[in-house]
């Protein structure tokens, strides 16, 4: 049976990569939609509610990353953990039920979105059984497998809410086709998993438990943490300026593809190979090499074109979103290092060190969040989101080290693309500067100008990158 460590590490992030960016293709379009279509008050109520969503599931998937953490580790009960993922979201997704039952008009007022609550619960329902069951296939090494099947429920995502819209549903049309969507896909998914779900034992219960009880609070404050923006921004401001920081966020999602990628993989090879006490180190520095390849020039991207990128693509209406556009670039380029770095600290057995590490950023995120949004408006919660994830970059890195001494925390790769993206942005300023940019086409061939510049000269002097591609082209070779 296929285990991670067997599985070529590159080949699975190339391939869930290449699907990340399919889905942003399919995403990108959607948002550009659904954001003229519905205006900033309807379409940051959607955010906001499936913010909601996100926080209330972390239980369900909390104990989905115990899950994929014990399925990956050599002579695991893999039917039982099965059986104890289905069983969790059953229970969770009713007591979601009763929760929902008594907090619908505080959802109703808080979203703007009349149908709130049901609409939750569809998503809830959803979310609550695809993405548990998209871990365990992370945990087989099928990173690829599990991201493209992703890419298959955002092909679907779209129709569907576009057609439901149309018919006069709203916001709540944008709802009810992910949650369709989802279960269409689920099927799919099931293909990739090679057992059947059995009762679990008590002793499978109790292993599974010394990890879930610190997943399950990393993934709530990680999940907090990464939407206390909008959630903050929806509370002391409006709906509107949630989605001003909606379409902003959007733009700077495909920056972690890589890292996202990458890190699920590298979760499941490091639990597997620490498991049976072999060498970490290689995976790790390897893997924090191209985690940023596109974070970096991302970031300087966005410095160069941030107000014509949200205008162009969304309209006017949505200009206060560039002001936001670099500072998210940026946390996401941090994210891309730090997000890694706690896969690996999940991935040897030290959850707990991971909650403290969640507490101590997000309690930093609040507070200051607060503080800064009242003072200087929507860009102090982008300030508070940055500081504090380079906190937890300082604090991950540290743990990493320590734990796996070797492992090189800032390799030249990295600098590589840096250099790259410097030169990238003294072409694309004054190309940009010299184009009447009015369309979305003209922009792109801006971007595209700006990508063969970074790619042609990260191409030419990094070494690593040109050994690790060939490395892949070969390893793909040999499946085929």
């Amino acid at each position: 049976m296929t285990d991670a460590s067997s599985v070529s590490l590159g080949g699975e992030t190339v391939k869930a990569t290449a699907a990340k960016f399919t889905m942003a293709a399919v995403g990108f379009v959607g948002t550009i939609v659904f954001a003229r279509l519905l205006g900033p008050t309807a379409f940051g109520g959607f955010y906001l509610l499936f913010a909601l969503v996100k926080i209330a599931d972390r239980a369900v998937i909390g104990w989905g990353t115990a899950v994929k953490k014990r399925y990956s580790e050599a002579g695991a009960a893999k039917e039982e953990l099965l059986g104890s993922q289905l069983l969790f979201t059953a229970g969770w997704v009713a007591l979601s039920a009763v929760a929902v039952a008594l907090a619908a008009p505080w959802l109703a007022s808080y979203t703007g979105l009349p149908d709130a609550p049901i609409l939750f619960l569809v998503l809830m329902a959803a979310v609550a059984l695809y993405e548990p069951i998209d871990r365990v296939v992370q945990a087989r090494g099928l990173v690829g497998a599990s991201t493209w099947t992703d890419t298959l429920r955002s092909l679907l995502t779209f129709p569907l809410q576009l057609g439901l819209i149309l018919l006069g549903l709203g916001a709540a049309g944008m709802a009810y086709g992910l949650a369709a969507a989802t279960f269409l896909s689920l099927p799919v998914l099931w293909y990739f998993v090679p057992v059947g779900p059995a009762m679990p034992s008590r002793d499978t219960l109790e292993h599974l438990w010394s990890y879930a009880k610190y997943s399950s609070v990393n993934s709530l404050l990680g999940t907090a943490y990464d939407r206390f923006d909008v959630l903050l921004l929806g509370w002391l401001l409006a709906p509107a300026a949630a989605g001003n920081y909606e379409v902003a966020f959007k733009l700077t999602v495909p920056a972690t593809f890589v890292m996202m990628a990458a890190s699920s993989g590298l979760m499941a090879r490091v639990s597997h190979r620490h498991s049976k006490g072999e060498g970490l180190s290689e995976d790790v520095s390897n893997t924090l090499a191209f985690v940023s390849i596109v974070a970096v020039p991302m970031f300087f991207g966005a410095l160069a074109l941030s107000e014509r990128l949200v205008v162009t693509f969304y309209g006017a209406e949505y200009a206060d979103a560039a002001g936001l556009l670099v500072g998210l670039a940026l946390y996401q380029l941090v994210r891309t290092q730090s997000g890694t770095l706690s896969q690996v600290v999940d991935g040897i057995d030290r959850p707990d060190l991971n909650t403290r590490i969640s507490a101590v950023t997000l309690g930093l995120n609040i507070v200051l969040g607060i503080a800064l949004t009242l003072s200087v408006g929507a860009i102090g919660v982008v300030v508070a989101t940055i500081v504090a994830e380079t906190l937890r970059y300082v604090l991950v890195a540290f743990v990493v080290k320590r734990h796996v001494p070797e492992t090189e925390l800032l390799p030249r790769t990295l600098a590589e693309q840096v250099a790259a993206s410097v030169l990238m942005f003294v072409v694309v300023v004054p190309t940009a500067d010299a184009v009447v940019i009015d369309r979305w086409y003209h922009l792109l061939a801006v971007v595209a100008v700006g990508a063969a510049v970074y790619g042609a000269t990260l191409a030419i002097i990094s070494r690593k990158l040109r050994v690790t591609i060939e490395g892949v082209v070969r390893s793909s070779r040999l499946e085929l």
